[in-house]
């Protein structure tokens, strides 16, 4: 709960205060705050596919725990829970370069976004690359992660839509057969 409410900057000032400024102290300040969302996430995942009918019949069919927990559940969960990190990874990496930024991240002369960002902040007038340049990095890991998840995620077909996978389709149940339709005035048609 505590992990969950933390903000990244305050769990990296709590951090860099215990062990001093270092790329470590950043990266697990940042852990701290970003595993209770995918974990919980991954309980949920694992929770509804437990819940599916076919796989509470598989020890029935004489699978082995293993077997279920490595053919069924952990494929059910994978994907939507690496969609889910990619969507994460721009609020992680921003996370990770403002405590660069701020001093509490990678120390001179390693190379670090956020503490790019700060070294070219004073040539920003003569030489405006120097802060554009790490600025655009981030701007663009955004980007691809958000299109490599939703990439990830258009190449399943949408549920309950009526493809089986095997190139047929098949009929919705919830539409009526029923073509004839009445007046726009209200009034019912003679037969």
């Amino acid at each position: 709960m505590i992990a969950n409410a933390t903000p990244p900057i305050l769990a990296g000032v709590i951090i860099a205060a215990l062990a001093g400024p270092s790329v470590g102290g950043a990266a697990v300040a940042v852990l701290w705050v970003t595993w209770p969302p995918l974990a919980t996430h991954a309980a949920s995942l694992l929770e509804e596919a437990r819940a599916m009918p076919h796989i509470r019949w598989l020890p029935l069919a004489g699978l082995g725990r293993e077997q279920i927990w490595f053919r069924h559940l952990l494929p059910a969960v994978l994907a939507p829970l690496l969609r889910h990190g990619l969507l994460r990874l721009p609020g992680v990496a921003l996370a990770l370069a403002a405590l660069g930024f701020l001093g509490l991240g990678a120390q001179p002369p390693t190379p670090e976004w956020g503490l790019l960002l700060a070294e070219g902040i004073g040539y920003v007038e003569r030489a405006p690359w120097t802060a554009v340049a790490p600025a655009l990095c981030l701007v663009l890991v955004s980007v691809c992660a958000v299109a490599a998840a939703g990439m990830s995620s258009s190449q399943r077909p949408p549920k309950n839509s009526g493809y089986t996978g095997a190139g047929t389709t098949v009929a919705s149940s919830n539409a009526p057969a029923d073509t004839s339709a009445a007046p726009a005035d209200g009034t019912v048609p003679s037969r």
